[in-house]
């Protein structure tokens, strides 16, 4: 049998802009047409891009607010039997910082051991007192309470691009797209 297709996966609370994210990270992708939507809450079901003949991108449906009634079954199942899964990213809002539903999925993430990344959205929102705040306290939660994160925090910002370039190279990076260059 032909292997999988490797997977990244987008994570997140509802209005935390899964898919305004996910719009600018593949902007130069024809074939990932994600629809924006201003009501929190409109991804219902698990969206699956197919990014060239690279990867398999997933975007999530949104945990908390207006999360589907499936939500914990639908998304349970995939990150439990998904063993071409190579990387989730959990997506926290810059303006408000962890919430306990973002807890919730760091706990179920730890429990199955998918390895992950924290992303911080809408930094362009947030005043840099907030954004510095909410920061250390995601770097100090993250060294005390995980095990799977990766260490580095994304900061970025869907509407004005800011970090979208390193996230997107981090993604071409752990599916194998980016190509390592030798130090002399």
């Amino acid at each position: 049998p032909l292997p999988l297709p490797l997977q990244v996966c987008f994570i997140g609370r509802s209005n935390v802009g899964k898919s305004s994210l996910i719009r600018a990270l593949f902007s130069l992708a024809p074939e990932v047409e994600v629809r924006v939507s201003k009501t929190p809450g409109h991804t219902k079901k698990m969206n699956f891009f197919k990014v060239g003949k690279y990867f398999t991108l997933v975007d999530m449906p949104g945990y908390g607010y207006r999360a589907p009634q499936d939500f914990v079954e639908m998304v349970e199942a995939y990150l439990q039997e998904r063993h071409n899964l190579k990387r989730t990213f959990l997506l926290v809002d810059g303006v408000v910082g962890l919430q306990k539903t973002d807890n919730i999925a760091v706990e179920m993430l730890e429990e199955f051991g998918i390895p992950y990344v924290m992303v911080l959205t809408k930094i362009d929102r947030a005043s840099r007192g907030v954004l510095l705040k909410n920061v250390l306290e995601i770097q100090e939660f993250v060294k005390e309470n995980t095990q799977g994160c990766f260490p580095q925090l994304f900061l970025v910002s869907s509407v004005e691009f800011s970090g979208v370039h390193l996230l997107r190279c981090f993604v071409a990076h752990v599916t194998g797209n980016l190509p390592t260059v030798e130090a002399s």
